[in-house]
């Protein structure tokens, strides 16, 4: 298997909290070698006869057995008494179009942002090591400390309180743990939500392993949590607080100022995952009582490998990676300057585009909505409509499988988000979904987020293709 399929069975793993072992690998290392060669997966006989796994072996190790195999290493489902994925609509387009409406998962490098890119690598700012003592050096450092001062002015904290790291879900591990790790020896407790970034519940979870105990808040079925809950949930032994600023699925914005304050009387350490929140939202973290705050560049138009996280001065954190001091020590590696400086090119222009954006977004998520009504007019939306992202909508759709309107769509140019069996070979369903007490067999549920490019010609696109699309999958239902 090639490093993406490996990259995706983890995820298929993680998803149905299946634990990889040595037998797993085989069996998935000969059903892709078997797909590639003879462009068909393997039935159960062939498995039997050529590895010696048997139909129970089989449906013991995988959620969905034979199918939950195919679907992890990327083989077409063309049978099966229960596929997790429906069969597709079949739509000829008049004109083919790439319509991008996946913000929320990723966004692409801008051109001023590829420009500051190409001119690094072309020298025009040097190559030197921001901790070297060389004339060039300092140059890369002065770049380094500009980039700084730049993403600090968007949040109105301090230079030094900005620490760049490689991406979001670091930046989550280096909060989370670096105060964990100054509790190791007594450990303590920790409040979070149902509802947060992987980075962060399993990041939970496995402190929960080595002895540090966890409470989840519910959230309510606009998906938001009840501030006097969490307040109800702090303990004496409490040491960290972590709620996201707003959801990566369903877009609802946090009651953040409240429980900062919460926080603040309690002296209680506050960590908001801004990953999507970040340059669309104006944020002000020391009037919101946040001591640590943690964004992403590829989700503001700067590339992937990228991330940052704001720490309070008052916060101390024990560092995850040690070595050379960099980062004022509290994330040591040289630090990759080509991408700090894209990424604050991306937050200055994010901040800059704000107030616009927002208008502009909200428009055109408000125009979905009312299409959307017409043809679709028992949609159920997924979160709160009025705290929420301007460029979220998380839509039920009734009566039809989420993975099988995300492929359809897909093979017209369309590109949006499920969380559904064809993503995981498992019938579960998002655990934000399943938090919001959504029955996930009732509707096929999909993400749509808007950006820089989202325009009214994507809508007209997408409409005119989905009611037929969901005709058609509602046939094949019966």
């Amino acid at each position: 298997m090639n490093n993406y399929v490996k990259t995706i069975v983890n995820q298929m793993s993680r998803r149905t909290d299946t634990v990889i072992t040595p037998r797993h690998d085989q069996i998935l290392e000969f059903a892709y070698d078997y797909y590639v060669t003879n462009k068909v997966g393997p039935l159960f006989h062939v498995l039997k006869k050529r590895i010696g796994v048997t139909k129970e072996e089989l449906n013991k190790l995988f959620p969905n057995g034979l199918l939950s195999v195919y679907t992890w290493v990327g083989i077409p489902i063309q049978s099966g008494s229960e596929p997790p994925c429906k069969p597709l609509a079949k739509i000829n387009v008049d004109k083919f179009k790439e319509v991008y409406f996946d913000y929320n998962a990723t966004t692409f490098v801008r051109d001023e942002v590829k420009k500051v890119l190409v001119d690094y690598y072309n020298g025009k700012y040097g190559y030197g090591n921001p901790s070297s003592s060389t004339a060039i050096g300092e140059k890369a450092y002065e770049q380094l400390f500009a980039a700084r001062r730049n993403i600090a002015a968007t949040l109105n904290v301090h230079p030094n309180e900005i620490f760049f790291t490689g991406c979001g879900s670091e930046s989550n591990n280096l909060a989370i743990k670096g105060i964990a790790f100054n509790h190791l020896e007594k450990k303590g407790h920790i409040i979070t939500t149902k509802i947060e970034h992987s980075s962060v519940l399993q990041t939970m979870e496995w402190l929960e392993s080595i002895g540090f105990e966890v409470t989840y808040l519910d959230v309510d079925s606009e998906g938001l949590i009840s501030v006097d809950e969490l307040k109800k949930a702090i303990k004496s032994n409490t040491i960290l607080i972590a709620v996201m600023y707003a959801n990566n699925e369903i877009g609802i914005i946090n009651p953040i100022h409240e429980i900062g304050e919460i926080a603040a009387h309690y002296k209680i350490p506050f960590l908001s995952d801004a990953i999507q929140a970040y340059g669309k939202l104006p944020i002000s973290p020391k009037k919101s009582g946040i001591s640590m705050l943690s964004f992403s560049g590829h989700k503001i138009y700067a590339p992937k490998g990228i991330g940052a996280i704001f720490v309070d001065e008052k916060t101390k954190l024990t560092p995850l990676i040690h070595g050379g001091g960099q980062e004022s020590g509290l994330r040591a590696g040289t630090e990759n300057v080509a991408f700090i400086m894209a990424l604050s090119k991306a937050a200055e222009l994010m901040h800059e585009e704000m107030f616009s954006e927002t208008k502009r977004l909200t428009d055109f998520r408000n125009e979905f909505l009312k299409r959307l009504a017409k043809v679709v007019p028992d949609y159920k939306l997924n979160g709160s409509l009025t705290k929420r992202l301007y460029n979220n909508l998380n839509i039920g759709f009734p009566g039809v499988d989420g993975g099988a309107i995300q492929l359809s769509l897909n093979n017209i140019g369309v590109y949006a988000s499920s969380q559904s069996a064809c993503s995981s070979g498992s019938k579960e369903t998002s655990h934000v979904i399943k938090a919001l007490g959504v029955d996930g067999d009732k509707y096929g549920v999909m993400r749509l987020s808007f950006g820089l490019k989202s325009k009214e010609e994507d809508l007209n696109y997408f409409f005119k293709y989905l009611p037929e699309i969901l005709k058609q999958l509602r046939e094949n239902e019966k």
